[in-house]
């Protein structure tokens, strides 16, 4: 996909892992229809498109992403909430399997179609009256995976039109906080001593945000 703030795309001169089968986030993973970036589309357009890539509920999915941990929780979050119990995101992404020395392709794998028949789960999701109530509901944390900057509102948007700064009582988890080397997400023990030294509580029901619904996921992986 094309990253929003740098506007930089994936280069497929980077090649796939053997077997992969390109997600295209940007395209079909996305609905058009709706005047905002990345809006996740209705149920049954989802399913056909997971169904076409020859993705059912109980197959195992490896995700992983050129750029090492940025969009690859965004798709596993999308087959999640679509009710699939075994999606897992390769940790380091396209990078991390470079480095170990592995074999890499010029062309994705062609999917065999399949039927997906997996249902959304509730859970996973909030529209704005949820968000609202939350923003008054002291047991409920929103978390934002912006940077800084722009979660401060000293930073503009990097699209136009779009006001700075953040919802009230937010808490901000830039999700390059989360990353080693800005590609590896941090080991368990490293995230625990994050929080805690952020004074983030674990217990409290989070709803993750960013600017347009990538990063949320990674805070939210």
């Amino acid at each position: 996909m094309t990253n929003p703030v740098s506007g930089q795309a994936d280069d497929p001169a980077d090649g796939f892992i053997p077997g992969a089968i390109k997600f295209d986030l940007d395209g079909e993973g996305s609905d058009h229809n709706s005047s905002l970036p990345h809006t996740l589309p209705e149920q049954a357009a989802l399913s056909a498109l997971f169904g076409k890539l020859g993705i059912t509920t109980d197959k195992p999915v490896l995700i992983y992403d050129n750029s090492g941990m940025f969009c690859a929780p965004r798709v596993w979050w999308m087959l999640t909430a679509m009710g699939h119990k075994n999606a897992a995101v390769l940790n380091g992404g396209l990078p991390a399997w470079k480095a170990a020395g592995h074999d890499v392709v010029s062309q994705p794998a062609k999917p065999v179609p399949q039927e997906f028949t997996g249902t959304a789960g509730d859970d996973w999701f909030c529209n704005t009256d949820k968000v609202l109530t939350a923003i008054e509901e002291p047991s409920v944390t929103i978390w934002d995976a912006r940077s800084r900057p722009r979660f401060e509102g000293s930073a503009p948007e990097p699209r136009a039109g779009l006001r700075s700064g953040h919802m009230p009582g937010a808490v901000n988890v830039p999700f390059t906080e989360l990353l080693d080397n800005g590609t590896t997400l941090k080991s368990p023990a490293a995230l625990k001593n994050y929080f805690t030294e952020h004074g983030i509580d674990l217990t409290k029901p989070i709803i993750c945000s960013c600017g347009s619904g990538v990063t949320a996921c990674v805070i939210g992986l």
